[in-house]
């Protein structure tokens, strides 16, 4: 069940992206009427009968459902790891308290915190006030996704975990834009990238696996060795294909070396990176790099969100020895 897992569900059954061999479900179709509906219209697609079979089951089952009342636990029991992320959960999800909000194990430690998503989706509109479209690679539980809804007319999310599709699904649900999520379900790579480069993305965004919360214990985050499922340079690779823009949340202790390195094997030696350096009340949260002219030649008066402050870029020679430009934004809550 790959890039090649072709399936669409959605009122209807167009299946205007069957020619793509894609995976893709509109979040607000995501209901047991239209699966049982759909699943036997399928059947000739062969693998596709058996992730409708795993999605009807998850529906069924009402997994991950995110209890406020105690803990989320796994299959070798509660991990204190997971306590931690639990107690901080209304800064993953605001709405976590008033609608179910779904996660499995590995999402609480993968999830952008809602404020940080919600900075990003209003930059990447002030950078791009005509952008429409936007490619969630690695999307995991919907924190981007659903905040990116909120300023885009269609969010792609692509994740090889159907049931981080699901929970993503789920929670876009609670916040009232499933409507704008189409979810595909499918490994990245230049023959995924290429599929999608043919659907006019504007902006291509991802936070790729950091490896887990070990990653903070590296001086130099190895952008290359460290970055899952493959470094900095494939990646970038592949993400030019579907778009000019774009985007990473990488690491806040990423080799800043390396990134102006790759950025130059990719992109030519006079292209640069923007990097803003994000803080949550006080603390360093990660960085966002971002390729584009939309974004590096963007500068902002004043701040047009009331969770943003203005930036200050660092010392000269650091930015012209890398070649990069560097801001450092305190998300202010």
């Amino acid at each position: 069940m790959g890039p090649g897992l072709a399936v669409e569900i959605r009122r209807g059954l167009t299946a205007t992206t069957m020619a793509h061999r894609k995976w893709l479900v509109r979040g607000s179709d995501l209901r047991k009427d239209i699966l049982r509906k759909s699943s036997k219209r399928y059947r000739k697609y062969g693998r596709s009968k058996k992730c409708f079979k795993e999605l009807v089951q998850l529906l069924l089952k009402d997994e991950f459902l995110v209890d406020n009342n105690k803990p989320p636990s796994s299959k070798a029991g509660t991990q204190k790891e997971l306590v931690k992320y639990w107690r901080k959960r209304r800064t993953l999800f605001s709405k976590v308290n008033s609608m179910p909000i779904y996660m499995t194990s590995e999402l609480w430690f993968s999830v952008t915190p809602e404020r940080i998503a919600r900075f990003l989706a209003n930059f990447i509109s002030a950078c791009l006030p005509n952008a429409k479209r936007i490619l969630d690679v690695f999307s995991g539980g919907g924190g981007n996704s659903i905040q990116f809804a909120n300023v885009f007319d269609r969010v792609y999310c692509l994740d090889s975990n159907l049931e981080h599709l699901y929970c993503s699904i789920k929670n876009g649900q609670s916040y009232g834009v499933s409507n704008k999520l189409w979810m595909c379900k499918g490994k990245w790579g230049e023959r995924t990238a290429k599929k999608f480069r043919k659907l006019n993305i504007d902006c291509i965004f991802g936070s790729p696996p950091w490896g887990g919360p070990e990653y903070i214990k590296d001086e130099k985050y190895d952008l290359e060795k460290s970055l899952l499922p493959f470094g900095l340079y494939k990646l970038l690779k592949t993400f030019k294909i579907v778009s000019d823009n774009i985007i990473l949340f990488l690491p806040k202790n990423s080799n800043l070396d390396q990134l102006s390195e790759t950025t130059k094997e990719v992109f030519g030696p006079e292209t640069k990176c923007k990097v803003l350096y994000i803080k949550e009340q006080g603390y360093l949260k990660g960085m966002l790099c971002l390729w584009g002219s939309a974004f590096t030649n963007y500068q902002q008066d004043t701040a047009s969100d009331s969770e943003e402050e203005e930036g200050e870029e660092l010392n000269e020679s650091d930015k012209s020895k890398n070649a990069n430009i560097y801001i450092n934004y305190d998300i202010d809550g």
